[in-house]
């Protein structure tokens, strides 16, 4: 059976919103659950996790595609709409899937959606179950490549707008995935999340200051909304390194 994705449009101009329902209705896979006219309305959707693809205007009343796209601890796959190129940038660093300039083709629209399948497909249970935390490895993709991690080697992870940097000691990687969907694949309470851009593992963590969590051999920045909640992790382990 085919497997069907749930997207909601959120959009403040009725004929672009019949535009996009009519490119997605040429697509069986997907499934318009809901539209909507600015983002407060859609936000109880989105928390409910049935949305998979989101179609997002950026010029919205009430509240900016960017602003809802910054409130949001977890985001689902999402598609940047805008009159304008001159937010790309920001909607990139935030983790967004693509960015669309108006007026949208079908085949910039389809090219955006294979992109975001593509980025589900990743977060499946199935590619899920190649993590051994027994072994202390995990696969991600790289590109076309599926490498293996040594979980002790990885040193830190780094935001690349809807992309990932795995440092090590050696190399660094990029993977291919946001560093939300990222963490969700990494054993529960290893990795910390100290910044929106940022997660370290905690058996590396030697210290933090006011604005950084230090590594032996690096400084990595400190989200000041992370902050209380690492001190309280930190204040209950034991085994760090001194």
């Amino acid at each position: 059976m085919q497997q069907i994705y749930n997207c909601i449009i959120i959009e403040d101009n009725p004929i672009d919103i019949k535009i996009l329902e009519g490119y997605l209705s040429k697509l069986p896979h997907l499934k318009v659950i809901d539209t909507f006219h600015n983002p407060i309305e859609a936000i109880p959707t989105i928390h409910s996790d049935e949305v998979d693809i989101m179609f997002l205007d950026i010029e919205t009343p009430e509240m900016t595609g960017i602003g809802l796209l910054d409130s949001l601890e977890k985001i689902p796959q999402t598609i940047l709409i805008s009159n304008h190129v001159s937010y790309s940038m920001d909607a990139f660093e935030i983790g967004v899937t693509d960015y669309i300039q108006k007026p949208v083709t079908f085949e910039r629209l389809l090219k955006s959606v294979s992109r975001a399948i593509d980025n589900i497909q990743l977060q499946d249970k199935n590619f899920k179950e190649l993590i051994a935390p027994k072994e202390h490895f995990i696969f991600l993709k790289s590109g076309r490549e599926l490498l293996k991690f040594n979980l002790n080697d990885i040193l830190y992870v780094e935001a690349l707008a809807s992309f990932t940097k795995v440092y090590t000691q050696d190399k660094t990687t990029v993977i291919s995935e946001s560093i939300s969907d990222l963490h969700t694949k990494l054993p529960p309470d290893t990795f910390l999340r100290i910044h929106k851009s940022y997660l370290v593992p905690l058996s590396k963590i030697i210290g933090i200051s006011t604005k950084a969590v230090i590594l032996e051999n690096h400084k990595i920045p400190l989200g000041l909304s992370y902050r209380e909640s690492i001190e309280k992790i930190l204040a209950g382990t034991e085994g760090l390194q001194d």
